[in-house]
């Protein structure tokens, strides 16, 4: 289908991006002269049990961001509807969300870090005095600008009131950030929000999610364990406040966690005044935590290395290989460690000796851990490792039927992470309309936004 001229009074200048069910349009607004961006889903797409429940969600957000008008949320201007498709005028947001941030591994100090969380707070705090819950705060709804101001957008499973978007016992959200109560299917009021804002927060400060694996395993972890604290995965010194910090926002009971945005912002704000002891080369010396840069990524490999390892690795997988080396360099410094992460993604016990052996004698044969290049607990027989199974997955292994049961379910749980139960219907349809792994992947993705469907080709051994 061709992009359209119109949309109702706007002119379209172009796409923005393209999600699950539509197309996002930068488009003018020629009356008032201003640019907007439109949001648009097209009924016909998918099937209609699918297409009826994004067209609740899609008018749910027009009804709940069109009665919030506040600086750090993206105002919504129109809703409108024909036989095609429909549409919410939105304000256009010259910026990048905080996913896009983290995918580029970029660091905040502290000071950043708490004006950002602050931008959302405040954000939290207007729509729950006005009765709506956003449901569904990640760092791919949370847009900053170039000038550092911070809007919230995507109202699309909000709770507005009584709306009877869901019913008891529905579980909607982003299962990575979803609340203990959102993950059993009960309701959730203002606090779930803050729980949400206590995992932005915790990856912000780490560089990861606090809960993650499938979408099985997020869920339990949320509801029946603690995550490390931020200080043991940061390499800066936090004081023990920040961790006391992130555990009351993230604490299983609602009543345990802060009651309000406002008390959550206060609290981050006093954490910022504190002082710590830091190491500056020759001495300690006292600052402000507000002053702390975040850790930054690890220094690079040498160039020579790398391009060792993905011409032996691509005897084994093919052109996968820049992509698998990429991934492995970022995981560790260690050369031995490094060739047996990259020996892992080749399922064949002779190709798999070929490239250590070529890796190896590529670095005169050192090692801090021995020259086998083997992981631990790898029998080098035959069995593929879960790193090796996603080599393979990458359109790379020797499978013959590229779509079998196993893997359709292994992107399905990779999916859902980001959309939720939603996904086993949309890999379904891909699956049904796709000849190779890589085509079905590359459907798949194009039910997420730009951000997170960066993240989700990274997780399946793609760019």
């Amino acid at each position: 289908m061709a992009d359209p001229a119109r949309l109702g009074k706007y002119e379209i200048r172009g796409a923005l991006g393209k999600g699950a069910m539509g197309i996002v349009y930068k488009g003018f607004d020629p009356h008032i002269e201003r640019y907007v961006a439109i949001k648009t889903i097209r009924k016909d797409l998918v099937e209609p049990e699918v297409a009826k429940q994004y067209m609740a969600r899609f008018k749910n957000e027009a009804k709940a961001a069109g009665r919030l008008t506040h600086p750090n949320i993206v105002a919504v201007y129109e809703y409108g509807e024909d036989d095609a498709v429909a549409y919410i005028a939105m304000e256009y947001v010259e910026g990048a969300g905080l996913r896009d941030h983290l995918n580029r591994r970029e660091t905040f100090d502290f000071a950043q870090l708490v004006v950002l969380m602050r931008q959302v707070l405040d954000a939290l705090e207007f729509a729950h005095v006005r009765g709506v819950i956003h449901r569904d705060v990640k760092p791919s709804n949370l847009i900053v600008t170039d000038g550092g101001q911070l809007k919230v957008a995507d109202f699309g499973i909000a709770r507005v009131d009584t709306s009877n978007l869901t019913q008891a016992g529905m579980v909607i959200g982003t299962p990575s950030y979803m609340s203990p109560e959102q993950c059993r299917g009960l309701e959730a009021d203002g606090r779930s929000d803050l729980w949400s804002c206590g995992v932005v927060l915790y990856e912000l400060l780490t560089g990861e999610k606090p809960f993650r694996g499938t979408i099985e395993t997020i869920a339990y972890k949320i509801c029946h364990e603690e995550p490390p604290a931020p200080s043991t995965l940061s390499k800066l010194a936090l004081p023990p406040e920040v961790d006391k910090l992130v555990a009351k926002a993230l604490a299983k009971a609602p009543a345990n966690r802060y009651q309000g945005a406002r008390e959550f912002r206060d609290a981050l704000n006093d954490v910022a005044k504190l002082s710590v002891e830091v190491d500056q080369g020759l001495g300690t010396t006292v600052v402000n935590i507000g002053t702390l840069m975040l850790a930054k990524p690890p220094p690079a490999w040498d160039d020579e290395t790398l391009r060792t390892a993905e011409h032996e690795l691509a005897r084994a997988v093919g052109p996968m290989a820049k992509v698998i080396v990429r991934r492995a360099a970022a995981q560790t410094l260690d050369r031995s460690e490094l060739c047996a992460i990259l020996s892992d993604s080749i399922t064949d016990p002779e190709s798999r000796r070929r490239f250590v052996t070529a890796f190896n004698k590529a670095g005169g044969g050192q090692s801090s851990s021995g020259a086998s290049g083997v992981r631990a607990g790898s029998s080098g027989a035959g069995q593929a490792s879960s790193s090796g199974t996603r080599g393979s997955a990458s359109g790379t292994g020797a499978m013959t039927s590229p779509l079998e049961a196993a893997y359709v379910d292994e992107v399905t749980a990779h999916l859902a992470i980001y959309i939720g139960p939603i996904a086993q219907v949309l890999t379904k349809k891909a699956a049904r309309e796709s000849r190779t792994r890589s085509e079905f992947v590359r459907r798949c993705s194009e039910n997420l936004g730009t951000q997170d469907r960066a993240a989700f080709l990274r997780d399946l051994g793609y760019e």
